[in-house]
């Protein structure tokens, strides 16, 4: 079943909540009524999927932000069974439009379709590394490279397995990107700076300032500044390379930028070159 008639089955789930016992007893016409909401009956829905999903929507929360709420202090006073609960009954407003809470409650499922789509999406990939005979690890078990800014770093994929010990020399990262114009500048952050932290330790990175006199330098010649940063990136190990899983149209116009600080990018049209970079990259090591 593919995400959209999924998640068109879970908005008809939770139209049918309009008929829950414990709901329907608080509409007030359009309106569901949130307060004075007893713990054990908050308890009680948290145990359900579809309910899970509507209190979570209706309380502004995710399920990171319930554990943590839940795990706070004041929520440790109260029976370990309720903890939850405690944390939603906290966050919920006075009411709220029922249908309101309907459509955050899919925004919010949404998120998790499309975290186990990118989810998939690397199990073919490790499947399709396997099938290639290419030797890079990825989760499960968890991969983890001890970092400084990041304790333990788990890139998506990793050769060779640190359970021996040896320095990474590549590093891959799948990054599943939902809006290109929000979201990928956050991932593009994220991996440089990985690249740079990984290089540094377990590379012989040597970065040298350009000492550029104007900023015109880099609004004039930006691709002679990402040349020259780039041959000093891609001269250290590890091997860093990121799979962007959006579109290509799209996202092109980072590459350049990206990889002056990564080793290679690509998007999700470049499945074939990716694994033929990552041979390439390896190759030496196997031989």
């Amino acid at each position: 079943m593919t995400e959209k008639p999924r998640l068109e089955e879970f908005r008809r789930d939770l139209l049918e909540l309009r008929r829950h016992e414990l709901l329907a007893k608080r509409l007030d016409g359009e309106k569901i009524v949130f307060s004075r909401f007893p713990l054990g009956e908050l308890a009680q829905l948290l145990r359900d999927e579809i309910p899970y999903y509507f209190l979570l929507a209706a309380a502004g929360l995710n399920r990171t932000s319930l554990k943590k709420h839940a795990s706070k202090d004041e929520a440790m006073i109260v029976s370990p069974a309720f903890r939850k609960a405690y944390a939603v009954q906290k966050h919920l407003p006075l009411s709220m439009p029922f249908e309101h809470v309907v459509n955050r409650a899919c925004d919010l499922r949404s998120q998790d379709f499309d975290r186990h789509h990118g989810g998939s999406i690397e199990t073919l990939f490790r499947q399709r590394l396997i099938d290639e005979g290419i030797p890079i690890f990825m989760s499960p078990p968890r991969r983890a490279v001890p970092g400084l800014l990041v304790t333990q770093r788990k890139p998506d994929g990793v050769s060779p397995d640190p359970s021996s010990f040896e320095p990474p020399q590549l590093y891959l990262e799948i990054k599943n990107i939902k809006r290109v114009a929000d979201d990928i500048q956050k991932r593009l952050y994220e991996v440089a700076e990985a690249s740079l932290e990984m290089k540094l330790l377990y590379g012989a990175l040597q970065l040298r300032g350009l000492n550029l006199q104007s900023t015109k330098e880099v609004i004039l010649g930006r691709e002679k500044v990402q040349e020259s940063l780039r041959k000093q990136i891609t001269a250290a190990r590890p091997v860093v390379v990121v799979m962007f899983l959006c579109s290509r149209s799209e996202a092109e116009k980072y590459r350049s930028g990206a990889e002056a600080f990564i080793d290679k990018v690509f998007f999700q049209e470049e499945i074939e070159e990716c694994l033929a970079f990552l041979k390439k990259s390896l190759r030496r090591r196997w031989e």
